[in-house]
């Protein structure tokens, strides 16, 4: 990891899933549900990876441009579904419920979350969360702690857009030159914040980036220790 820099701020943006929670597992929890059902629906084995691999390639479609989140999954799920024997407009709901409501049962923070945003939210920070994803976050009582959540699909423009975070500033009065964004990704969350002046911090549990230049943390405990109020 990098030497400690401290950034002089007063709004901690934060990335949900990955950064968060552990959007992955709930992923993985999600498909595993909804395949289960398809294949009992439809009289055909139905896989996870089958569900992952129809919405990634859905996700890059030309005709899927403008369509939200759900739209791309449902479409996702009709699909795979529809080379099945039982095919109906029924299964894909029942699919889709099952889907969502596997997928937010199991999200959970990363177990040093709540701490973290505890000694941030005690020091007067305002936090400010900033997600293109479309999970249940206010189920959780860790997110009390926000001030905003700035969701892309609301929003009308998403990550790696600079303007999401632009909107997200002017939503929670902050302004760039005291604000810092704190994601797991370069590309959706430390690039763009910084291409309008934010300063960044990268989560990077897994240790994959090298790049000196990059601010890096291998836990969101680091972070408390990477700000101070401005």
């Amino acid at each position: 990891m990098t030497a400690p820099r401290r950034f002089r701020v007063r709004h901690v943006v934060l990335d949900v899933d990955g950064t968060l929670i552990d959007f992955d597992s709930s992923m993985r929890a999600a498909l595993e549900a909804a395949a289960a059902l398809a294949s009992e629906l439809v009289a055909t084995v139905v896989s996870p990876t089958m569900l992952r691999e129809a919405r990634d390639l859905l996700a890059v479609d030309p005709s899927m441009r403008g369509r939200t989140l759900r739209e791309v999954r449902e479409e996702s799920f009709r699909q795979v579904l529809a080379a099945g024997d039982l095919f109906s407009d029924a299964a894909v709901v029942d699919v889709s419920r099952t889907y969502y409501a596997a997928r937010d049962a199991a999200i959970r923070p990363f177990p040093e979350v709540e701490a973290a945003l505890d000694t941030i939210s005690e020091r007067g920070f305002t936090l400010v969360a900033a997600t293109n994803g479309n999970a249940a976050l206010a189920r959780h009582p860790f997110f009390a702690r926000f001030a905003h959540v700035h969701v892309a699909e609301l929003a009308g423009v998403s990550k790696p857009d600079p303007r999401f975070f632009a909107g997200a500033l002017a939503a929670s009065r902050g302004q760039a030159e005291t604000a810092v964004s704190v994601g797991d990704r370069v590309e959706n969350d430390y690039a763009p914040a910084r291409a309008i002046g934010m300063s960044a911090v990268l989560v990077d549990r897994e240790r994959r980036v090298s790049d000196p230049a990059i601010t890096r943390i291998g836990s969101l405990a680091e972070l408390p220790d990477l700000i101070e109020f401005a």
